[in-house]
């Protein structure tokens, strides 16, 4: 079924994928500006023209415009500043489920690294009965996949794990020979006592931490953060932390996320009664946007207009 997932999701493949070399505009430690620090591989603020260059957008089969992938409406579409990336509203994928645009960008790759990004939720806003998709990582042939979805249901079984929770997938943590075929850990939920739940037409800083495994081994690690942007980021919140990650199986020895990905996979319209189109929209108009995205092989925080530290020692 994962793989299914997946290649619904695939639309052009990474054809005309633009290289991690390209420099856009960004903070002050961003390559090519001010004080820029070696530990950052990406910058993304998408405030220039050459969003359309770094980036193969998909626009769900011609529905939208790939121009549109970036808007700058009235002057504040993003998060403090004019502009963001954005889904679009939903369109009927003809199976299960729903997304807009899809885009990716590839980074230099490296054994552990942090994705920090705002994202916003649309209001109004309905969660997928499953889960809803958002920040995606692949290698360079999409052969390996690992996400930060918005949120996932899987109540009454899963306690944090509902409309709004967001949470981790890595769908190389499967039940295969070299486990011993132990219990499945492909999803990963909040776990530390500080469950977030996303509220509809609010910005938020995620950070993401990514420590790939030994192949085959479960030693690899994942941390998130998830915190309320919409006021001031005294200290960033620990929502989620595993040190038992499986990003690699024995057969994935030598691969590495490169690939940033992202787009809005909203699912299953066929669960808890089928509104899949002829019984429901075949566009949803609702969305979510990114903005402010930083991949760096440290620690990133909040964008420096306050002095933020973790709320952990890690």
């Amino acid at each position: 079924m994962f793989d299914r997932i997946v290649l619904l999701l695939v639309l052009a493949g990474c054809a005309g994928c633009v290289t991690h070399d390209e420099v856009p505009p960004g903070e002050s430690f961003c390559p090519g500006s001010s004080h820029p620090n070696p530990n950052v591989i990406l910058c993304e603020a998408f405030e220039d023209a050459g969003v359309q260059r770094r980036w193969a957008i998909g626009g769900h089969h011609g529905t939208w415009p790939t121009s549109d992938f970036a808007l700058c409406t009235d002057g504040h579409f993003g998060f403090r500043d004019r502009c963001a990336a954005w889904s679009n509203w939903l369109s009927f994928d003809r199976a299960w489920g729903f997304y807009g645009y899809d885009a990716r960008r590839t980074f230099q790759p490296s054994a552990a690294f942090y994705v920090r990004w705002y994202q916003q939720i649309s209001n109004p806003f309905v969660w997928g009965t499953l889960e809803d998709k958002s920040v995606m990582l692949h290698d360079a042939a999409e052969t390996i996949v690992a996400y930060v979805g918005t949120d996932r249901n899987q109540l009454p079984v899963e306690p944090n794990s509902g409309p709004g929770k967001p949470f981790v997938a890595n769908y190389q943590d499967v039940d295969v020979q070299e486990t011993g075929w132990q219990y499945t850990r492909v999803n990963r939920f909040q776990n530390v006592g500080h469950t977030m739940t996303l509220e509809p037409g609010k910005w938020y800083l995620f950070e993401w931490y990514v420590k790939l495994n030994t192949p085959g081994k479960a030693d690899g690690e994942t941390r998130l953060w998830i915190d309320d942007a919409s006021v001031p980021i005294a200290s960033q919140t620990l929502r989620l932390e595993y040190t038992d990650m499986r990003w690699l199986k024995r057969s994935d020895a030598g691969k590495r996320f490169e690939l940033l990905r992202l787009t809005v996979y909203h699912q299953r319209c066929d669960i808890g009664g089928d509104r899949c189109p002829p019984n429901g929209p075949a566009i949803i108009p609702q969305s979510q946007r990114w903005d402010q995205i930083v991949i760096s092989r440290a620690h990133i925080g909040p964008m420096a207009d306050s002095d933020v530290t973790l709320s952990t020692s890690r």
